[in-house]
Protein backbone atom coordinates (compact mmCIF):
# COMPACT_ATOMS: atom_id res chain seq x y z
CA UNK A 1 0.00 0.00 0.00
CA UNK A 2 1.12 3.27 -0.64
CA UNK A 3 0.46 6.66 0.63
CA UNK A 4 -1.46 8.69 -1.59
CA UNK A 5 0.41 12.00 -3.34
CA UNK A 6 -1.29 15.13 -0.81
CA UNK A 7 -0.29 18.41 -3.32
CA UNK A 8 0.98 20.97 -0.84
CA UNK A 9 -2.14 23.13 -1.68
CA UNK A 10 -4.52 21.25 0.39
CA UNK A 11 -3.39 22.68 3.80
CA UNK A 12 -5.96 24.49 6.14
CA UNK A 13 -7.54 27.43 3.85
CA UNK A 14 -5.93 30.74 4.47
CA UNK A 15 -8.50 33.90 5.00
CA UNK A 16 -11.36 33.29 2.81
CA UNK A 17 -13.68 35.75 1.36
CA UNK A 18 -16.78 34.97 3.92
CA UNK A 19 -14.22 35.65 6.81
CA UNK A 20 -13.00 39.31 5.38
CA UNK A 21 -16.70 40.57 4.57
CA UNK A 22 -17.54 39.04 8.43
CA UNK A 23 -14.65 40.67 10.17
CA UNK A 24 -15.08 44.10 8.04
CA UNK A 25 -19.23 43.78 8.89
CA UNK A 26 -18.30 43.29 12.69
CA UNK A 27 -15.61 46.04 12.39
CA UNK A 28 -18.27 48.62 10.92
CA UNK A 29 -20.93 47.39 13.47
CA UNK A 30 -18.58 48.23 16.61
CA UNK A 31 -18.12 51.60 15.02
CA UNK A 32 -21.56 52.55 14.96
CA UNK A 33 -22.10 50.85 18.64
CA UNK A 34 -19.04 52.79 19.93
CA UNK A 35 -20.34 56.09 18.47
CA UNK A 36 -24.05 55.52 20.00
CA UNK A 37 -22.51 54.59 23.89
CA UNK A 38 -20.36 57.95 23.47
CA UNK A 39 -23.50 59.91 22.53
CA UNK A 40 -24.95 58.16 25.94
CA UNK A 41 -22.13 59.10 27.59
CA UNK A 42 -22.02 62.73 26.37
CA UNK A 43 -25.53 63.86 25.92
CA UNK A 44 -27.41 61.28 28.64
CA UNK A 45 -30.26 64.27 27.96
CA UNK A 46 -31.19 62.61 24.79
CA UNK A 47 -31.07 59.31 26.10
CA UNK A 48 -33.66 60.36 28.95
CA UNK A 49 -36.02 62.08 26.68
CA UNK A 50 -36.24 58.99 24.44
CA UNK A 51 -37.14 56.80 27.11
CA UNK A 52 -39.65 59.05 28.03
CA UNK A 53 -42.39 57.76 25.60
CA UNK A 54 -41.99 54.23 26.58
CA UNK A 55 -44.37 52.65 29.30
CA UNK A 56 -41.44 52.47 31.86
CA UNK A 57 -40.18 55.29 33.65
CA UNK A 58 -37.33 57.55 31.96
CA UNK A 59 -34.24 56.83 32.29
CA UNK A 60 -31.68 58.66 34.70
CA UNK A 61 -28.92 60.42 33.76
CA UNK A 62 -26.75 58.04 35.31
CA UNK A 63 -28.63 55.25 33.70
CA UNK A 64 -27.77 56.89 30.73
CA UNK A 65 -23.85 57.30 31.11
CA UNK A 66 -23.81 53.84 32.64
CA UNK A 67 -25.62 51.89 29.56
CA UNK A 68 -23.80 54.27 27.15
CA UNK A 69 -20.30 52.82 29.18
CA UNK A 70 -21.51 49.45 28.97
CA UNK A 71 -22.28 49.87 25.25
CA UNK A 72 -18.77 51.16 24.39
CA UNK A 73 -17.16 48.00 26.18
CA UNK A 74 -19.33 46.00 23.94
CA UNK A 75 -18.18 47.60 20.85
CA UNK A 76 -14.52 47.26 22.28
CA UNK A 77 -15.09 43.63 22.12
CA UNK A 78 -16.69 43.07 19.57
CA UNK A 79 -13.98 45.45 17.30
CA UNK A 80 -11.79 42.68 18.75
CA UNK A 81 -13.16 39.75 17.30
CA UNK A 82 -13.41 41.81 13.71
CA UNK A 83 -10.06 42.26 13.80
CA UNK A 84 -9.29 39.04 14.79
CA UNK A 85 -11.33 37.37 11.57
CA UNK A 86 -9.91 39.70 8.94
CA UNK A 87 -6.43 39.31 10.80
CA UNK A 88 -6.22 35.73 11.29
CA UNK A 89 -4.21 33.21 8.74
CA UNK A 90 -5.59 29.63 9.37
CA UNK A 91 -8.92 28.60 9.76
CA UNK A 92 -9.91 27.73 13.10
CA UNK A 93 -9.35 24.52 14.90
CA UNK A 94 -13.00 22.78 14.74
CA UNK A 95 -12.75 23.28 10.98
CA UNK A 96 -12.38 20.57 8.86
CA UNK A 97 -12.27 21.65 5.33
CA UNK A 98 -8.14 21.54 5.12
CA UNK A 99 -7.72 18.49 6.65
CA UNK A 100 -6.48 15.71 4.38
CA UNK A 101 -8.99 12.39 3.61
Amino acid sequence: MSVPDIPESAGPPRRTAKRVIGGIALILVAIVLLITGIQAIVDPAAVVAGSSGSGRSPDTDAEAKIGGLLLCFFAITVFGFGIGLVTSKTAPKGDRAGSPR
